[in-house]
């Protein structure tokens, strides 16, 4: 399947969108890419491996679609640790046979950007050499090897998890080389090292020596590696959206596909809410999947551009959690450019399907007024819902798959008011909010 590209005026509206967070000059809105860790993990992670994903990007036309960051993740660095003379990082000689520098070229020439991963500690979580004391030599380094973008990790480091004063100090010595080196590099903060699972980090939005002031996007959970993490990393995101926006973005970890073959995987269903509820939340994209791998389900879900383009929303205003923290259905909203709505309705009901509503409550939060009526598309069926007309204040419900599955949907106002120009529109309104069945409003 060939994806389909995002509108031309969505880019356009997005490049005219001013830079508020880290001033670096990157990182408008949310970063689209691949990162080697949930898929290569260290055993796997080559020169091969890495070129074999980013032509995998092109000819699967999600580099097109706006994926563009290659990532290396730990285990890249020589075993023998730094140049002895000059105190340089150096890549594993077994592993990148080529060198860095060259790996960096091969990935621009296919108009793709590099990634690279440090630690602010002494040593990387896998045990390599962390940039601690050598926040400046190793800035020009990646500057050097064409970096354009840097994950710095938290293992392995001299404070205590309280001592964040001196955490945050220390991930501003390479945030503030990497900006000396005069090269654009997105800078992302992994504050997750060190920290137990299911570990809430909020505190890396909400401090104000974080969030915006610290990078251009930082984690605030524990890994994301199964759905009991994953469901932490997007419930304590959930309630961060005013530290986010352009520059800036909260960081609920990389994503799991379903496809076989990689390191970490979810079930189909919740790898697809996985998807849509990072595009809620306007967090990073980075696929864990083989690229060249993935079956047909998991490239619809990479590829769908009416997805991507919540994701990528050039209002750059994170949606948030409707419902409560834990309840068996929930509903997520965020707000888009030119007073649409996107909206995901989701159930961990783990046998049946359920009907899942936005009812008065759920509306009343967004902020609508009463009677306004909304033209209603699924965004997996690329198509109108099958109740095509929601209206504020009424309850709206769909049937949602069980076990973390959900339905994604797009509002939108002026698409109806195009659609109900005659009777028959008007008929269409009346009919599509009345409810239907038996609800179990959240």
């Amino acid at each position: 399947m060939r994806p389909r590209r995002a509108p031309l005026a969505a880019l356009l509206v997005a490049a005219a969108c001013p830079a508020l967070g880290l001033d670096n000059g990157v990182g408008r809105l949310p970063p689209l890419g691949y990162n080697t860790w949930n898929d290569l993990g260290c055993t796997h992670l080559s020169e091969d491996g890495v070129l074999s994903t980013a032509r995998s990007l092109v000819s699967t036309g999600l580099r097109d679609l706006g994926y563009r960051y290659v990532n290396l993740d730990d285990c890249w660095h020589d075993p023998r640790g730094r140049d002895p003379q000059t105190g340089r990082l150096r890549e594993d000689p077994a592993r990148f046979p080529s060198g860095l520098r060259a790996l960096g070229d091969a990935l621009h020439r296919m108009g793709l950007r590099f990634g690279i991963y440090t630690d602010r500690g002494s040593r990387t979580c896998a045990g390599f050499p962390g940039s601690l004391g050598y926040e400046e030599l190793d800035a020009d380094t990646f500057a050097e090897w064409g970096v354009d973008y840097v994950k710095e990790d938290n293992c392995h480091s001299n404070t205590s998890m309280s001592d964040l004063g001196t955490t945050f100090q220390q991930f501003g010595l390479l945030r503030d080389a990497l900006n000396r080196t005069g090269r654009p590099i997105f800078f992302s903060v992994c504050g997750g090292g060190d920290q137990y699972p299911m570990a809430n980090l909020s505190y890396y939005a909400t401090d104000p020596r974080g969030g915006e002031a610290l990078a251009n996007s930082w984690r605030i959970s524990s890994d994301c590696i199964e759905w009991h993490t994953c469901q932490n990393a997007y419930q304590v995101a959930a309630s961060l959206g005013r530290a986010a926006g352009p520059g800036g973005f909260n960081d609920p970890d990389m994503l799991l596909g379903s496809s076989a073959h990689a390191a970490r995987t979810l079930s189909r269903a919740r790898s697809r809410t996985q998807f849509g509820i990072w595009s809620i939340l306007m967090a990073p994209l980075l696929l864990g999947s083989p690229v060249g791998r993935l079956d047909e389900y998991d490239l619809e879900t990479y590829s769908n551009a009416e997805v991507l383009a919540v994701n990528q929303d050039a209002l750059a205003r994170q949606g948030r959690l409707l419902t409560p923290v834990g309840a068996w259905q929930s509903v997520w909203a965020r707000e888009l450019l030119g007073g649409d709505w996107a909206l995901l309705l989701q159930s961990d009901h783990w046998f049946s399907i359920a009907e899942v509503a936005c009812d008065a409550s759920c509306w009343a939060q967004l902020g609508i007024a009463n009677g306004t009526a909304f033209a209603v598309r699924d965004l997996w069926l690329n198509g109108p819902a099958e109740r095509p007309v929601a209206v504020a204040g009424q309850a709206y419900a769909l049937p949602v798959p069980p076990r973390g599955g959900s339905r994604m949907l797009r509002l939108s106002p002026r698409a109806l008011a195009a659609a109900l120009a005659g009777d028959q529109g008007r008929a269409a309104l009346r009919e599509g909010s009345k409810p239907q069945g038996d609800l179990l409003h959240v």
